[in-house]
């Protein structure tokens, strides 16, 4: 496992710990799905795999909460025990593949690529007439100001459309900097979020809680 605490990806931050990249482990994923992966996603589990995005996605079917965080990444490999449990790209399939979610959608030839902390996930669609895209399961919450039902929505064209759309909630901007600014002005990760913050909000500095 790289001691990476980050690294960049076609523009975008992906936060570690990182594991390396097995083609034999990408040729199992697809032996059991069946259906082959799309390069540019296979291109990111090369490069940056398994890992933490600190981005959401504007989901307008979703109001009156439209931007959502699908930060889990799920790794290629198996976990820690050797396990392809939680968080793993094949134990994941294997829990979804004959599941069904709101009005009847099925999961068939879609491979879950990631959740949140809500346990809302992010499809990648293998089947041949769509193959590439992008889809979202977002839980309802039964509360006013919330979403009040579950919604499966389309999320981009394919993986690079999806990084294209990713923004910085100013919430996550805000706890992450003050998480980096405890640490000595010349941590490595400290210097990585001003970077990150310096590239997706760059009038960061100006707001209240930027303080040094």
């Amino acid at each position: 496992m790289s001691e990476e605490p980050s690294r960049w990806y076609r523009g975008r931050l992906v936060m570690g710990p990182f594991r390396p990249f097995e083609t034999s482990e990408l040729v199992s994923l697809e032996r059991e799905v069946g259906l082959p992966l799309p390069a540019s996603y296979r291109s990111f589990l090369e490069a940056a795999g398994g890992a933490s995005f600190p981005y959401s996605v504007r989901l307008p079917a979703c109001e009156p909460e439209p931007f959502q965080s699908f930060d889990d990444l799920y790794q290629l490999g198996p976990d820690d025990d050797g396990e392809y449990g939680w968080g793993t790209l094949l134990g994941e399939y294997r829990r979804s593949r004959d599941g069904q979610l709101a009005d009847e959608v099925s999961l068939a030839g879609l491979l879950p690529i990631a959740r949140n902390g809500g346990s809302d996930t992010l499809f990648l669609d293998l089947n041949p007439a769509t193959h590439g895209q992008l889809h979202a399961f977002v839980h309802g919450i039964p509360l006013p100001g919330y979403l009040s039902t579950g919604v499966f929505t389309k999320v981009a064209a394919d993986f690079k459309g999806y990084l294209d759309m990713l923004v910085v909630d100013p919430d996550l901007a805000a706890d992450t900097w003050a998480d980096a600014n405890e640490s000595d002005l010349t941590d490595p990760w400290r210097r990585t979020v001003e970077e990150w913050l310096d590239k997706e909000l760059p009038d960061w500095r100006d707001e209240p809680w930027a303080v040094v």
